[in-house]
């Protein structure tokens, strides 16, 4: 009944097997690159780019860090609601689906929007102007140099497709 011969591997177990260790070590990758990132796992969502434009790049982490920090106790309501330009862009597809079409209303959920927009932009405005003002001269003048780089690496653009100047 033998015949020298080793019963057949369970091949289906073992692929099942590798493909479940790969899987968690995705996972354990992605909760310790959240967890072990240079400027930590981030706090409420906040606005990518409240008004730091072009100057994003140019920022370090910890620049970055304390304008976050300086925006959260400015303005906690936008950590509050971080997706409030969805909402707005919500109301616009809402009125662009009415029937009949009212150009008012759409006309009417573009102001909120553009009014929602203006206010971050203006706040994170001031608050970069007030941060790079408590700055020593060493380094705004390093923050102009990665500023320059960035410019000069985009060919003269400072931000995506907008002219430099």
């Amino acid at each position: 009944m033998t015949d020298g011969k080793k019963p057949a591997p369970l091949r289906g177990l073992r692929i099942a097997l590798a493909v479940s260790v790969a899987l968690n070590l995705a996972v354990v990758g992605l909760v310790g690159g959240t967890l072990l990132r240079p400027d930590g796992p981030r706090g409420p969502a906040m606005p990518r780019d409240p008004g730091f434009g072009f100057f994003h790049e140019a920022l370090t982490p910890d620049n970055r860090a304390e304008l976050r920090q300086r925006l959260r106790s400015a303005a906690p309501e936008f950590a509050g609601k971080p997706h409030a330009p969805r909402q707005d862009v919500a109301a616009i597809v809402a009125a662009l689906r009415a029937d009949p079409f009212v150009p008012g209303a759409l006309d009417q959920a573009m102001q909120a929007q553009i009014v929602q927009l203006r206010t971050r932009l203006d706040l994170g405005q001031k608050l970069l102007l007030d941060y790079l003002s408590d700055l020593p001269v060493e380094e705004r003048q390093a923050i102009a140099d990665r500023l320059e780089a960035a410019g000069a690496r985009r060919g003269g653009r400072m931000g995506p497709g907008r002219p430099g100047n």
